[in-house]
This record gives structure tokens, C-alpha cells and sequence, in this order.
């Protein structure tokens, strides 16, 4: 064999189309051992002989067939793949075999999407409150997750490095994609949904009007008292009641209180997020005793 003989060289070229958003340019990755490469990825063999030439270039893929090297080679499968290739001069010296062994990562990452704290489903739409927290993570089998990107209501993707806080309240739509270590990326998934932080408004209402005395309400045993409660965005979880310092009970229906005396009935509401209302009080004297009347008679002059 010739000294002369030179090895084959290996070269790599990555066709990339321009992204259309960030992270979408297809690479090589290497993780300190292999390298990983997309599908896209074409190989190209080289030799030089200093003396008779090179008269071809050969290789195999995976133990197959043995081919003569023309043009670029593509690799169609993904997962771990094996080229062997060597040169052989024009008076049939044959150069030693090289072995380049490479993972095709074809498949974009799994992205998930999560929420730290209050959060609930319905018909779809995605209920939260400022203090609640959009995770996002993705994984990649193969060359493994680079970055996340994560749009706020139609801003300009951005890195995602921390849990997504959004504290004003209102109709909210996050999208986000992921991006592998050789380009591939996600489709881009949307969830949308409301913030609510704040609690439901409650009102305590009786039936009959009270009769001021002395700055107080007087009423009798017969008024019935009613508690609503309204939350606009993610709607009543339950109304609790609680009638003069008792622990608050849910309230199903109107009531009577017909006991004499001083009496406070205290209300509250929470919506289906957990916000709670601070208790809203009414402060009222049933009066069940009916006057007492005498008669006095005089003799005028």
C-alpha cells in the first residue's frame, strides 16, 4: 500500500430551513460520546491518494450491502446507526475501515403543561388565580429537551426559565413549544383560560324591612333571611352561614331566626378557585313580646 494513501475524511452538512420561530434551525449535538443528528443530515465522504488517486469510496450502513459512495448519505431511519466506510486507490490498495457511529433523532420533544396551585377545568377552559403558576416541561428519548419557549397572550415568544405567574384577572391564552438538541421542535400548543383572585360578593338580605329604635333593628320571628352570592369569572363553590358565633355551615336555603334576643348572622362565600370573601354581617333584635296595655280611669271635675 502506498504511505501515501490519505484517510477518509467525514463530513457532515445539516440542510436547515429557516425557522419560522426560534430554535427550529436544525444541528449536530454532541453529548461528550456521539454525536446526534436530525433527519436532515447528510454525509459526505472524502479521500485523497498522492499518487495513482482514488479510484472509489465505499461504505456500509448497519452490516448491509456494501455501496460505492456518489453522493451524500442520508440515513431514513431514526435511532442508533453504524457507517463503515474505506477508500481504494487506482492500483486496488485498500485503506483501513473507519467506523462512525451516529443517533438520527427524527421525533420533536413531548411537551406537558401543568399548574402549581389553584386551578379547574370546565368545558375546556382553564381556571386560575394570580397566585397560581403555568409549568411547562418537555422530554426528548433521543438527543434530549435544549429550551422551551412560552408566549403571554400573543407576545413575542421567549426562553421559559421559570413557572409562568399571571396576576391580572381576565381571559388569558399561553402558548409554548419546545425545541430538541438537533432542532426538532413541537407543534406549538395553546391552553387558555381565566384568572380570578377575587372573591365572590355576598349579600344578607331580610324579607321585611327592620324597624329602627334607638339606632338598632328590631324585627320579628316571622322575617326570613336570605344569603346570595355572585363571582363573575369562576362562579360560587358554596355560601357558609354562621348565626350568632356558631361555626359557619353551608347555607341551602332561606331561614327564620325566632329566638328573642340580640342576634348576628355572619356570611361568606368562596368561589370554585378557593378566593374567600370576608364574612358580611347583619345585626338584628328579635322582638316576640307583644306590648303590654292597661287602662286607667280619672273623674274629672
Amino acid at each position: 500500500m502506498k504511505k501515501g494513501l490519505v484517510a477518509v475524511i467525514l463530513m457532515i452538512f445539516v440542510i436547515g430551513a429557516i425557522p419560522a420561530l426560534f430554535g427550529q434551525d436544525k444541528r449536530i449535538y454532541n453529548d461528550g460520546e456521539i454525536d446526534y443528528v436530525p433527519l436532515e443530515a447528510t454525509f459526505v465522504l472524502t479521500a485523497e491518494d498522492d499518487e495513482s488517486s482514488v479510484k472509489e469510496v465505499r461504505y456500509s450502513i448497519n452490516g448491509a450491502g456494501i455501496e460505492i459512495y456518489d453522493d451524500p448519505i442520508t440515513l431514513s431511519e431514526e435511532g442508533r446507526q453504524l457507517i463503515v466506510y474505506w477508500a481504494i486507490d487506482m492500483t486496488d490498495n485498500v485503506s483501513s475501515e473507519k467506523l462512525y457511529s451516529v443517533i438520527v433523532d427524527a421525533t420533536p420533544p413531548d411537551g406537558f403543561v401543568s399548574v402549581n396551585g389553584p386551578a379547574f377545568t370546565d368545558d375546556d377552559e382553564l381556571y386560575i388565580t394570580g397566585q397560581s403558576r403555568i409549568v411547562l416541561w418537555a422530554e426528548d428519548e433521543l438527543s434530549g429537551v435544549d429550551v422551551v419557549y412560552v408566549s403571554l397572550d400573543d407576545s413575542s415568544f421567549s426562553r421559559y426559565t421559570e413557572p409562568v405567574a399571571i396576576e391580572e384577572e381576565g381571559y388569558h391564552e399561553a402558548s409554548a413549544y419546545a425545541v430538541d438538541n438537533v432542532g426538532n421542535a413541537t407543534d406549538v400548543f395553546t391552553i387558555a383560560g381565566y384568572v380570578d383572585s377575587t372573591p365572590p360578593d355576598v349579600t344578607v338580605e331580610a324579607r321585611d324591612a327592620f324597624a329602627q329604635v334607638g339606632g338598632e333593628n328590631y324585627t320579628n320571628r316571622d322575617n326570613v333571611y336570605t344569603v346570595t352570592a355572585d363571582d363573575e369569572i369562576s362562579g360560587v363553590r358554596e355560601i357558609l352561614v354562621s348565626l350568632d358565633g356558631s361555626d359557619y355551615a353551608v347555607y341551602s336555603a332561606p331561614f327564620r331566626v325566632q329566638i328573642e334576643g340580640s342576634h348576628a348572622i355572619s356570611a361568606k362565600a368562596v368561589d370554585r378557585l378557593g378566593n374567600e370573601s370576608v364574612p358580611v354581617n347583619l345585626r338584628f333584635y328579635v322582638d316576640v313580646t307583644p306590648p303590654s296595655t292597661s287602662m286607667g280611669v280619672s273623674l274629672e271635675d
